[in-house]
Formats: structure tokens, C-alpha cells, sequence
């Protein structure tokens, strides 16, 4: 294995090749949760989707409900009409001058759609970085995969949405069709997913970071990424990292299924995947993709690591040994998706019944029921908010909440964004039901306070994740008031330490 240290990262992380993995990231030490590892500026960034919101193209922030004859500020070059202000641009340094003198050079925009502009952007700021030798000496060492993608549908696509876009406007000579097609396997490959700055909106964006591309994959990784408003990215150690251990991240959902999570990597990273939760047919305990075996119906069959769902009988069942086809498999999966497309998911009734109908043949952990139970939470959240919520939902929320905090301990252990979200939104109805349950005399004050220390410790840890995310965005806007409502918390806490002992309620209630 050939070995390089980075510079300006030496103590931290280490570059390290293998035929296997190719290039990758070693810790150069031990390495503590929390820890940075790395901070990068994006050598490009451009759009990912394109929605109903309009994307500024020069700041790459997104500009609600504005119909695109009403941009009337054109970038002071190019004057294209098609970004936000000329001082966003400058600003962030991510729409260039480079940038708007091909676009001059060309003439005019006009002849581009909005779906080709999109589609070349990005690839089109990645090729303008050839004078940069340096950068561009960075980005042609990214793996791309070209062999694999030459035969493919994505290939073809490429082909027709940037290479030929880009020949045929003129900003890309005749002859540049091998090196577009590898700078799009290399955004593909490489590139991370990117929301808009100070949004919560599904990812709009990509971003082309050279080093932190190294990492290589694992379903449940050892990092927890960042993204500030100028889009800088910082790798933490979200596990203990040991010194010459693989720098890991998950390039996939961690919700996901085993088999979803192999075919995204197949179809768009060009790899399967073999790490310890891949492998293992019950998911290290996630059961996301652990179906109730029909015939005993006290075990769960384990998906197979190879071919799921053909006709080989090769889903088996702990318990009784009975194996079933994949085939059959994939018809029991039909049938719940058929379901799940009737099912009105904005009613919590209906919600509820599906997801009491499907767990008689889903392990309750099951992909589909965590999906449905993520809409579920998203319709009683509105109760929080209601003074008058009902005993009977706030302890269904605490119940999801506890659900998905144990299945996120499975799949995104240490650090995690979404656990640490979880977490402090799990404290609420636990502080709520507390005080009732108090209030209402079913408790001592010596129950309220334990209560309330479990409701603490849950945002204690929430802020031990939250307290990481830059200052300015949606996580960063949460760990401030969770900060705030912690100490609020621990003060109520010392208060009712202050109060005269209590005998247990429930203890009141057995004796008389």
C-alpha cells in the first residue's frame, strides 16, 4: 500500500492506496468524536435539481415564487439576467469572471433552456478550471469510472445534456467529448449533496470537494459533515477514529434498505458494498429490510447479500428454516407500496391503520413503516404547539421519537445529525406529559424531577450533535435555542430539588 501524507493535514489524515479502494483517507492519529479531521473550499459548485423555486445561479441561494422574466438583476459582466445580484457573486467567489466571459464570448444565453443551462453549469465550471493548473491537476486524479459508464444510459445522457450542449454553444471545442465525459463521471462520482444556504429544502445543489472525496464508503461511516454558508465543508470524527483506521462516510441514506442502498451505490458509484451492515441479513440489529416469515411468524426473514429478489428460495427464517423465493419477496413489497399509494398520508387515522397493517408482515423497523412513521411525526408535531394536546399523541410521539433514536444508534452511530434532531424534539413531549402527569397528582415531585432529568440528558446529547452545525443554519438556529431551553431545564430541575420531599404517588395509591 503506497502512502502520502497530506500537507497542512499530516496529523489528521492520510492519503492511502490500495487496488481495492484505490485512493483513499487514513487517520494519521487517534482520532475523538467531535474531532475535525479536515476543512475544505469546494473547487466548483453548481445545481443538483431543479424545483418550483428558482435558484440564483451567481449566489446559489434559492429565490421563492419568482417567475424568471421578473430577474432584473443581471450579472454586471455576462448581463444575462439570470442571477440574483452582482454582489452575491463577488461575494462568494462561486460565479466567475472566467465564468461570464465564455458566457460573453458566446454572445448570449438565450438559445439555452433552463433544464440545459442547469445540466452544464456545473460540468462547465469544472472544465474553465483548466488554466488553474493546480485545481485541475486535482480534480483529473478524482476517479470517474469511465470504462463502466461507457456502455450505459447515463453515458448517453451526458452525452446529449452537457457534451453536445456545451460543443453547440460553443463554449467546449469539437474534440473535448472525452474530457467532458470524464469531468461528468467525476461530478458523479465525487461530488457531494449541498442544500441552498439557510434552507431546509431538499438538497439543490452539488459541491466538488477533491480531498474530502477520499473518503471512502461505509453504510454507517465514522464522520459527520458540515456545510457553512460559503458552502466550506468540515469533516468531524462522529466515532473514536484509530490512527491508520479508514476515514468513512456514507454516501447513502441511512434509512434505506440493504438492497436500495446496493443498487444507488451499483447504479451511481460503481462498487458493492460489503461492509458490516451490507453484510449482515437482520442489518446489526436496524431490521430495515426484515420481512415477518409467513409461515412460523415469530422470526423475521434476513435479505440474502446476493440477488434478493429472483426465484431462488433464499430468504430464510431463524426460527423454523423455512426459505421463500425472492420472487415472492418482491410481490409482498409491491403489494405494501400498492398501498401506501392509497393511503391519504396527510391523515393521521389513516397513517395509523396502514402502518398497524403492514407491521403484520414488516418488521415495525422495516424501510417502508420508518418512512410512513417519519409523515406520521410531521402531522402530530402540530400538536406541540397546541396548549391542549392530546396525552394520547404526545406519548405516540415520545413512542416514534424512541424508535427512531434506537434505529439511528444501529445506523449512524456516534454523531448524527438527524439523531441529535430526534433527540431534541423527543425532550419535548417528555417534559409536557412530566408536567401534566405532575400537575394532575399522578406523580411526586420526586418522579417529576426524574423525568425531567431523562428529558435533559436526551438534550444534552441533541446539543453534544447540534452544537457542531455552523451558527447560521437551520441546525446551528436549533442548538442555540436548545442551549437556551437546557439551562431554562436544569434550573426548573433545581427548583424542584428545592421542594419538600414527597412520598411516590403510586406507592400513596397501593397503600390505601
Amino acid at each position: 500500500m503506497l502512502i502520502k501524507e497530506i500537507e497542512d493535514e499530516v496529523q489528521k489524515c492520510v492519503e492511502a492506496s490500495s487496488d481495492e479502494l484505490g485512493r483513499y483517507l487514513t487517520a494519521g492519529k487517534q482520532l475523538s468524536p467531535g474531532e475535525v479531521i479536515l476543512r475544505e473550499k469546494p473547487l466548483a459548485v453548481g445545481p443538483a435539481v431543479f424545483n418550483s423555486n428558482l435558484l440564483c445561479y451567481g449566489c446559489l441561494r434559492i429565490v421563492p415564487n419568482l417567475p424568471l422574466l421578473d430577474l432584473k438583476f443581471p450579472c454586471k459582466i455576462c448581463e444575462t439576467a439570470i442571477f440574483c445580484s452582482s454582489s452575491c457573486e463577488d461575494r462568494r467567489g462561486l460565479h466567475t469572471t472566467r465564468e461570464c466571459e465564455a458566457f460573453t464570448r458566446w454572445g448570449s444565453l438565450k438559445g439555452l433552456s433552463w433544464t440545459e443551462f442547469r445540466e452544464i453549469l456545473f460540468p462547465l465550471r469544472l472544465w474553465l478550471l483548466q488554466e488553474a493548473e493546480e485545481s485541475w491537476s486535482e480534480i483529473m486524479r478524482l476517479e470517474a469510472h469511465l470504462d463502466v459508464r461507457r456502455t450505459t444510459k447515463v453515458w448517453k445522457d451526458r452525452q446529449e445534456t452537457v457534451v453536445d450542449v456545451l460543443k453547440r454553444v460553443g463554449l467546449a471545442p469539437k474534440d473535448s467529448d472525452e474530457v467532458l465525459q470524464r469531468i461528468c463521471g467525476i461530478i458523479d462520482v465525487n461530488s457531494f449533496e449541498l442544500r441552498s444556504p439557510g434552507t431546509l429544502d431538499s438538497s439543490p445543489l452539488r459541491g466538488l470537494y477533491p480531498r474530502a472525496a477520499l473518503m471512502t464508503h461505509d453504510c454507517r461511516g465514522n464522520t459527520h459533515l458540515t456545510v457553512d454558508d460559503d458552502l466550506n465543508l468540515t469533516v468531524y470524527a462522529s466515532l473514536p477514529i484509530d490512527k491508520g483506521s479508514p476515514i468513512l462516510f456514507n454516501y447513502t441514506s441511512s434509512l434505506l434498505g440493504t438492497w436500495e442502498r446496493r443498487v444507488f451505490l451499483q447504479e451511481g458509484k460503481y462498487f458493492n458494498c460489503t461492509c458490516a451492515m451490507c453484510q449482515d441479513p437482520q442489518e446489526l440489529g436496524a431490521h430495515l429490510s426484515s420481512i415477518l416469515c409467513p409461515r412460523c411468524r415469530k422470526e423475521f426473514l434476513g435479505v440474502p447479500r446476493v440477488n434478493p429478489f429472483g426465484r431462488e428460495r433464499n430468504w430464510i427464517c431463524r426460527s423454523c428454516q423455512k426459505t421463500f423465493s425472492g420472487k415472492l419477496v418482491r410481490s409482498t413489497l409491491d403489494l405494501a407500496q400498492g398501498k401506501i399509494i392509497k393511503c391519504d398520508q396527510s391523515s393521521a387515522k389513516e397513517l395509523e391503520t396502514l402502518i398497524k397493517d403492514l407491521t403484520r408482515t414488516f418488521h415495525p423497523r422495516h424501510s417502508l413503516l420508518m418512512n410512513l412513521k417519519q409523515k406520521l411525526l410531521g402531522i402530530y408535531r402540530e400538536e406541540i404547539a397546541n396548549p391542549r394536546a392530546r396525552k394520547q399523541i404526545l406519548e405516540r410521539m415520545l413512542e416514534l421519537f424512541k424508535e427512531f433514536v434506537e434505529v439511528l444508534e444501529i445506523v449512524e452511530p456516534g454523531i448524527s445529525r438527524l439523531k441529535g434532531i430526534m433527540m431534541y424534539e423527543m425532550h419535548l413531549p417528555m417534559i409536557i406529559l412530566a408536567n401534566r402527569d405532575y400537575t394532575s397528582r399522578e406523580i411526586s415531585s420526586d418522579e417529576l424531577g426524574h423525568r425531567l432529568e431523562q428529558a435533559a440528558g436526551y438534550l444534552k446529547k441533541s446539543l453534544s450533535m447540534l452544537l457542531l452545525e455552523p451558527a447560521t443554519n437551520p441546525e446551528g438556529l436549533l442548538a442555540k435555542r436548545a442551549l437556551q431551553e437546557y439551562k431554562t431545564l436544569r434550573q426548573n430541575l433545581e427548583d424542584i430539588r428545592s421542594l419538600p420531599q414527597e412520598k411516590s404517588i403510586s406507592s400513596c395509591k397501593k397503600k390505601s
